[in-house]
C-alpha cells in the first residue's frame, strides 16, 4: 500500500511530464496500431481480389521431378527440353518444332522473307490426365479428337500431325534437337532423349479456346500444339503447379525462393504479387520507424523521471528504500501510461485505418473493394506485452543508475 501511495504522490509531482509524454505516446501508438492493421489488411484484400479474378493460380518450379513438393500446390504437368520443346518429332517425315532461325526481313523491297514456325508441347502427369483433360473432352467436335490417358500416349494438332505424317494409331518419335545443345539459356536434363509415343487422337485447339473463353476463371492448362504423358520420370525443365489460394501461392513462392529453388510465376499473378510485396515493404518500413519512435519515447519518459526526481530518489535511499522498489515506482507509472495509451490508441487507430485504407484504395484501385479494415485485439495485446517487457528492461537500467547515484552530493546540492 505504501508503494501505491508513493506512486500516486509521484504522479502528482510529474503530472505535466506524464501528460505531455502521454499525449505523444497516444499519437504514436495510434499510428503504429493503425499501420500494423493496414499492413495485415491490405495484402489480405489484394489476395481476396486475386482469388475473385481467378480460381487457379500458377507457379512453375524449374529443373525438378514430378515428386517435388510445393506446399499447397498441385502439380499437373510441365515442359521438358528435348521432349516438349527444342526437339524433333518424326512420323513418316521429321518436323523441328522449335525454329532454328528467327524470321528475318531486309529493308529492301521485293526481298523474300524467311518464315520460321515454332510449335510448343506440354507434358501432363499420368495421375492428373483425367482431371486435366476432362473439361475439354466434352467440347470436342469429333471422336477423332482425344487426349492421352496413359504414359506413352500423345495427341497432336491435326495440321501439325499432317506436316509430320502422323495418324491416329501410328507412332511418332521425339528426339532432342542437337541444334540447341550448348546454348547457355537452354538446358537439357538428358541430351540423348529419344522416345516413341502412340498418337491416340488429334488435338482440337478450337474446342480448347472455346472452353477457355467460357471458363476464364477456371483455366490452368496452357495452350499447346500437342499433349503427351511422359514414359519415364523425367526432370521437368519447368514443372507447373496450380494453387486455389493466392496467399498460399505467395507463401510457397517465397519459401522456395529463399531455399534456393528456381521458381517463376505467370505474368498476371507475378505483377499482382509484386504489388503485394511493394505494399508490405512500404507499411513494414513505416511500422518499423513508428515502433522505434515509441521505444524512444518510453526511454525518454524514464530518463525524465530520473532527471526530475533525482533528489527524491536520494531521499528515499537515505530512508532505507531498496533500489528495486524505487525503480519499480517509476516503471509502474510508465506501464500505467502504456496501458492508457494503448486503450486510447486502439480507439484512435480505427479512425486512422479509414484514411490509410482509402489511401491504399487509390494506390491499388483494382482491389479497393476488397480492402476492409479489421480490428484485431491480438495486435494491441501483443504491443502491450512487448512494451511491458521493454519497460522491465528499462527497470534494470534505472536500478543501475540509482546504484551509482551520489546520495550525499545530491542532497547537499539541493
Amino acid at each position: 500500500m505504501r508503494v501505491f501511495k508513493l506512486i500516486r504522490l509521484e504522479i502528482g509531482f510529474l503530472k505535466k511530464s506524464i501528460a505531455l509524454i502521454g499525449v505523444i505516446l497516444v499519437a504514436f501508438i495510434s499510428a503504429l496500431l493503425s499501420v500494423v492493421s493496414v499492413l495485415l489488411d491490405v495484402p489480405d484484400g489484394m489476395y481476396a481480389g486475386i482469388n475473385e479474378f481467378s480460381n487457379y493460380h500458377g507457379l512453375q518450379a524449374l529443373g525438378v521431378k514430378e515428386g517435388f513438393a510445393a506446399a499447397g500446390g498441385t502439380a499437373f504437368g510441365g515442359k521438358i527440353n528435348g521432349l516438349t520443346q527444342y526437339c524433333t518429332i518424326t512420323g513418316t517425315t521429321s518436323l523441328n518444332i522449335s525454329a532454328h532461325k528467327p524470321a528475318s526481313k531486309d529493308d529492301e523491297e521485293d526481298t523474300e522473307v524467311e518464315v520460321a514456325m515454332s510449335f510448343t508441347g506440354f507434358a501432363v502427369l499420368e495421375s492428373m490426365a483425367e482431371q486435366v483433360f476432362a473439361p475439354y473432352q466434352q467440347y470436342a467436335q469429333s471422336a477423332t479428337y482425344a487426349f492421352p490417358a496413359r504414359a506413352g500416349e500423345i495427341c497432336i494438332n491435326k495440321s501439325v500431325a499432317n506436316l509430320m505424317g502422323a495418324k491416329i494409331g501410328s507412332e511418332v518419335t521425339i528426339t532432342a534437337d542437337p541444334y540447341f545443345f550448348g546454348r547457355e539459356d537452354i538446358t537439357f536434363s538428358d541430351r540423348e532423349i529419344s522416345e516413341t509415343y502412340t498418337v491416340v487422337g488429334y488435338l482440337d485447339n478450337t474446342s480448347i479456346s472455346r472452353y477457355n473463353g467460357l471458363h476464364s476463371k477456371d483455366v490452368y492448362l496452357p495452350s499447346a500444339y500437342f499433349y503427351l504423358i511422359p514414359k519415364a520420370d523425367p526432370v521437368y525443365t519447368s514443372l507447373y503447379y496450380y494453387f486455389t489460394d493466392a496467399k498460399t501461392l505467395h507463401r510457397t513462392y517465397l519459401s522456395l525462393t529463399h531455399s534456393g529453388y528456381g521458381v517463376t510465376l505467370s505474368g498476371t499473378i507475378s505483377a499482382q504479387i509484386s504489388n503485394i510485396g511493394m505494399a508490405q515493404a512500404l507499411f513494414g518500413a513505416v511500422t518499423g520507424v513508428l515502433a522505434i519512435l515509441v521505444l524512444f519515447i518510453l526511454y525518454t519518459l524514464i530518463a525524465i523521471f530520473f532527471r526530475q526526481r533525482r533528489a527524491q530518489i536520494c531521499r528515499l535511499k537515505l530512508l532505507g528504500a531498496r533500489n528495486g522498489v524505487i525503480a519499480a515506482v517509476y516503471c509502474l507509472i510508465a506501464i500505467f501510461l502504456i496501458v492508457v495509451a494503448i486503450v486510447a490508441g486502439s480507439a484512435f487507430s480505427m479512425a486512422f485505418n479509414v484514411y490509410f485504407i482509402g489511401l491504399c484504395g487509390r494506390l491499388f484501385r483494382k482491389f479497393s473493394a476488397n480492402f476492409i479494415s479489421n480490428f484485431r485485439p491480438v495486435v494491441p495485446a501483443f504491443l502491450l506485452l512487448f512494451l511491458t517487457v521493454y519497460t522491465l528492461l528499462l527497470f534494470f537500467f534505472v536500478v543501475r543508475k540509482i546504484k551509482n547515484t551520489a546520495i550525499a552530493r545530491e542532497v547537499r546540492n539541493e
